[in-house]
């Protein structure tokens, strides 16, 4: 298994219990339930030092609690469970506990202690400096509900860091034996407006249309040569329109998207940043994001590549 050590962040409600569930389906070696309890909590449910210092350690003795519950859901399967419990600023303990895991699964929105928001943009924040994957359920007024997973679907737009989600959607793939669909979105929009105020006559958008297909055709099969050479199963698909509406279109109960968080924009390629925020906002089923390289880390490699030539 690919997912050695999960890290599940938990707030105790019935949103942020669904990440559970979706941890429960990934195989793995060993799961660390994360309980955080923020700071300033207990100053919101009472005054007085004394006070707070008895109901922070009443929030601790009930956050244990909740984990040792979900700990005995999880351990039926034979896996190895740690518990934490922090205090301090939920992203950054989410972060810090993640240092030493290979996933993050919860879901983008929960409740926190004295009823304030938890996991809006604390997911974003955990997306944007997380070392590893993260696998978003979405929460909220329209949750995404736990459902066997059967299909791996990938966005890619050729570039490179969109790719980088590819090695992880082929080994998540590996794992739960499921097929991989592959999808690249023509945006018809940068063609027609090519015809509009360009010296191309209208009569040439079809054929822009068709060739954009047709290059994006050729590039999907090539990614798929590489999902082949890992003797898993792959289909391909071009859909023409916005980006972010075709993948949520495309996707049914049973899907998994796994996508980067950056790309790059032109004719049939996806602005994986802005995308990737929506996807996460709307798709009915849980995205898995792998962050992309900005151009500092690249820079950085690139200059440590040098001194090491």
């Amino acid at each position: 298994m690919r997912f050695g050590r999960l890290l599940v962040p938990l707030d105790g409600s019935d949103a942020a219990h669904v990440a559970v569930d979706y941890a429960a389906i990934i195989p793995s070696r060993a799961v660390t339930l994360l309980s955080v309890v923020p700071d300033g909590a207990a100053e919101l449910l009472v005054a007085g030092p004394g006070r707070r210092q008895e109901w922070k350690a009443a929030l601790v003795a009930r956050a244990t609690a909740y984990l040792d519950e979900v700990a005995a859901e999880l351990s039926r399967q034979g896996r190895e469970i740690h518990l934490r419990v922090e205090h301090g600023d939920p992203a950054e303990q989410i972060i810090v506990a993640a240092a030493d895991c290979d996933l993050i699964v919860m879901t983008t929105h929960g409740r926190g202690a004295g009823e304030r928001a938890l996991f809006g943009s604390v997911a974003d924040r955990v997306v944007r400096h997380a070392s590893v994957p993260v696998l978003l359920i979405r929460g909220g007024e329209r949750p995404v509900r736990e459902s066997p997973l059967t299909r791996v679907v990938v966005p890619l737009d050729g570039s490179p860091a969109a790719e980088r989600a590819l090695p992880v959607a082929m080994d998540l793939a590996d794992d739960l034996g499921i097929r991989i669909h592959l999808v690249r979105a023509i945006d018809a929009a940068s063609p027609r407006a090519v015809v509009r105020v360009g010296p191309a006559p209208a009569s040439t958008y079809a054929a822009a249309v068709e060739e954009a297909r047709s290059t994006a055709t050729a590039y999907l099969e090539e990614q798929a040569k590489r999902v082949r050479a890992r003797d898993i199963s792959v289909t391909t698909e071009v859909r023409e329109g916005a980006p972010a509406a075709e993948l949520n279109a495309l996707t049914r109960p049973g899907d998994i998207i796994v996508m980067t968080t950056h790309g790059r924009t032109g004719i049939g390629r996806w602005l994986l940043g802005s995308v990737t925020e929506r996807v996460v906002r709307e798709a009915p089923v849980p995205v898995l994001v792998v962050r992309a390289r900005d151009e500092s880390e690249a820079s950085a490699s690139a200059e440590q590549s040098d001194r090491t030539a």
